[in-house]
């Protein structure tokens, strides 16, 4: 009887014991990463004359523009420039100013130059992201681009400007 009783009491303790369970929830907010790294900020053609041509400036490479994303979400390259080639009123029309590229060997996605790409004032397709490249940070996807210039044969002499734009779009 005392084995039973021992026994009831333990089996009983068990069916007692009481049990409670609650949540907690957990957060982070993974914060948007969506850029555009360009690794020079001037190529500069020089001095040249009228009627003469440079090709693939700057020389070694090209100009190294980087885009990274951890969005998710599909994203565009797109080109142009702000403005026409200018020196005061005195310009150099974008018919004889050219970009061209490729890149790098990990992206995976389309370039749209031709090689022989006229630069706008529209900005135009050059590169557009495989679904791989949607999110590529922290490394990122590589593109180079190079600039040919022909200076027209009656062209006024001065110091001509403009600013190329790179525009990443998603």
């Amino acid at each position: 009887m005392k084995r039973t009783l021992l026994l009831l009491l333990i089996v009983s303790s068990f069916l007692m014991a009481a049990s409670d369970t609650d949540t907690l929830s957990i957060m982070v907010n993974v914060k948007s990463i969506f850029s555009l790294e360009i690794d020079r900020h001037i190529v500069d053609f020089k001095t040249l004359l009228p009627g003469q041509m440079m090709r693939d400036m700057p020389d070694n490479e090209g100009v190294k523009v980087t885009a990274k994303s951890n969005n998710g979400n599909g994203w565009v390259l797109k080109i142009s420039n702000l403005a026409e080639l200018s020196d005061g009123s005195e310009l150099i029309p974008n018919k004889y100013f050219y970009w061209s590229g490729y890149p790098s060997r990990s992206a995976s996605g389309t370039w749209y130059g031709k090689g022989t790409d006229n630069l706008s004032l529209t900005p135009v397709l050059a590169y557009s992201a495989s679904m791989s490249e949607y999110n590529n940070y922290p490394a990122g996807t590589d593109l180079y681009f190079k600039f040919d210039l022909k200076v027209p044969d009656k062209q006024k002499s001065g110091i001509y400007r403009s600013i190329v734009a790179f525009t990443l779009t998603e």
